[in-house]
């Protein structure tokens, strides 16, 4: 028995030695249709002279374990014998290579920036769909073989921290997080907030005397002096500085707290502080090689309207700089650390397309070989059905709150009987899967309006509904185990029904989906192949007795059922959903 690249390299041999004028390609079997695989048969059609039964023949010549072959238009669909799936049964429960893991990368490294948070705010639900898409992403390259270097670019200097910081000495001093009983993110996402109000104050006070809102932006006294700290930052002053190193810290630490319940941690973390000068520095490098040219005020800009992609100031007229400027320090850095990156992968919202794009036209204009490397994993937005949520306007869903949230859901669905702690254990392992499936099972340039209560539904298109699946599996093992059954014994059967058939068609296909959402940057593809996994289980283990089922089905049926275990294990691990003990 051979995995399923293993199953297609072979045939390719075969096929090229027969030898076919083009190679079929192969895919699962539509679910309306008998049969497993598809061989698409329409490109040999010329070669045969339009007899689709005469190019069947010459494809399926050489191949072997085929005990059904059924050619509809210009496909073929293929089923296996029964000694071929029995042979699958044993080798998927004690081969992982092949299966669950991969050799497609092996040698190959990546890394992948996420969530690249700002330090004037916590992490919200915008941030865990970032952490959820980039966590999947790294571990579905790593199925595949491939070393991924988890990345973090934190955004700890400019504009918005000083506001933060103007919000703390205005409104919060001397209080710090301690004091105020407030985790440390929050209590600086509220000095934030309440510099916006007062500055929208002041706005509105300049507009009402009659001063253009463009003017009023800029003149505001708080945004000036906003502006004069941040220089105050540039040029190193000693008091600004331990100002600004202190809230960081606060920030750092509420950070870490709510990665450490995500089970997120990073390999490498890459501060705007300290790679906006490397930035500063290439800009300099555009102006001598005349790639980049200075405006009579000073600022500094490219021009990229070639490329339809305008003029881009890289330098602000008083010399500071903005996000392109550390960007392109940063991706240098990257570059230097890691010389032997395949791919640089910046798992990034869509609201910032248009800056992904200038960054690698402006790369390619300064020459860099690895501009072509880069890959912009972007994403739709996350809304509420209340609209759209604003960090200024304190309307934004801290991610601590919506997993404390969905942690209280699903303790409500635990069993009364069990003890608090594990209770709680399992309210936590249910709510994260419920959150990050949901934020997971779509297409990610899509836009999310997220639902707490159908994300926890133990029946639909849920994480939960997987991780039953899983629990389900497991416990109907635990019985067998009692009752001295090894699920590696698996048996010929004499017949397979379809339930059966079906099953086995989607847990043969695990590799090939691993494959197609790791290249894809797509974990949704994984999801909607778990659910329907889960689907299949559920129909086959309510229609069909295992451990009640006279031999060889028991034995069969259970080696179904552990390999389901092993499959379904593979994609909650993958998507980073936990496996729950108990349900």
């Amino acid at each position: 028995m051979l995995f399923w690249h293993e199953l297609l390299a072979q045939w390719e041999t075969a096929w090229r030695e027969a030898p076919l004028p083009e190679l079929p390609k192969v895919s699962l079997t539509p679910p309306e249709q008998k049969g497993i695989l598809t061989l698409n048969i329409f490109p040999l059609f010329k070669a045969y002279k339009g007899n689709p039964q005469k190019a069947a023949e010459a494809v399926l010549y050489p191949l072997r374990h085929i005990s059904h072959a059924e050619v509809i238009k210009g496909f073929v669909n293929i089923s296996f014998t029964a000694d071929f799936w029995a042979d699958f049964l044993r080798k998927a429960q004690t081969a992982s290579q092949g299966y669950t893991h991969l050799s497609l990368a092996v040698g190959e490294q990546l890394m992948v920036e996420y969530p690249s948070p700002n330090t004037n705010k916590p992490l919200h639900l915008g941030h865990l769909r970032n952490l959820c898409l980039g966590e999947s992403v790294c571990r579905l390259w790593e199925r595949l073989g491939a070393e991924v270097i988890r990345a973090n670019l934190v955004n700890d200097r400019g504009i918005h921290i000083s506001k933060s910081m103007i919000g703390w000495k205005r409104f919060f001093a001397p209080a710090t997080p301690h004091s105020a009983g407030v985790k440390g993110d929050h209590f600086v996402g509220q000095c934030y907030v309440a510099f916006e109000k007062a500055y929208k104050a002041e706005v509105d006070e300049l507009t009402a005397r009659g001063l253009p809102e463009e003017e009023a932006l800029v003149q505001a006294p708080l945004f000036q002096e906003a502006q004069a700290l941040l220089r105050a930052w540039e040029a190193g002053d000693p008091n600004t500085l331990a100002l600004w190193r202190e809230m960081n810290g606060w920030v750092y630490e509420g950070f870490d707290q709510t990665f450490r319940r995500m089970s997120i941690r990073f390999d490498k973390i890459y501060y705007e502080s300290e790679t906006y000068l490397l930035g500063k520095a290439v800009v300099e490098e555009g102006l001598s090689r005349g790639i980049f040219h200075r405006a009579e005020d000073g600022a500094v800009w490219a021009d990229l309207t070639d490329v339809g992609l305008g003029r881009k100031v890289l330098l602000r007229r008083d010399g500071t700089s903005v996000y392109i400027t550390q960007d392109l320090g940063t991706a240098d850095l990257k570059f230097r650390d890691y010389p032997n990156l395949k791919r640089s992968v910046y798992v990034i919202g869509n609201e910032q397309d248009h800056h992904m794009r200038l960054l690698a036209a402006l790369l390619r204009r300064l020459g860099r070989e690895f501009a072509d490397k880069i890959y912009h994993l972007s994403y739709g937005m996350v809304e509420l059905p209340t609209g759209r949520m604003k960090t200024r306007e304190g309307t934004v869903v801290d991610a601590d709150d919506l997993l404390d949230e969905m942690h209280a859901r699903a303790y409500e669905l635990t069993d009364a009987d069990l003890s608090e702690s594990d209770r709680h254990e399992i309210a936590e392992a249910v709510g994260q899967g419920a959150l990050r499936f949901y934020l997971l099972r779509t297409d990610p340039k899509k836009n999310i309006l997220f639902d707490p209560a159908e994300s926890i539904d133990l029946k639909g298109f849920t994480g939960p509904f997987l991780q039953y699946g899983y629990v389900r599996a497991k416990r109907l093992l635990e019985k067998a185990l009692e009752q001295g059954l090894d699920p590696t014994e698996v048996r010929v059967p004499e017949t397979i029904i379809p339930v059966e058939e079906a099953l086995l068609q989607q847990l043969y296909a695990l590799p090939h989906y691993l494959e197609s959402a790791a290249k894809g940057f797509d974990p949704a593809l994984l999801a909607h192949y778990g659910y329907e996994l889960t689907r299949r289980f559920n129909e086959f283990y309510q229609t069909s007795p295992v451990i009640g089922a006279t031999e060889p089905a028991r034995s069969f049926r259970l080696g179904l059922v552990k390999v389901y275990q092993i499959a379904i294990a593979t994609v909650l691990q993958t998507l980073a959903i936990p496996l729950p003990e108990r349900m």
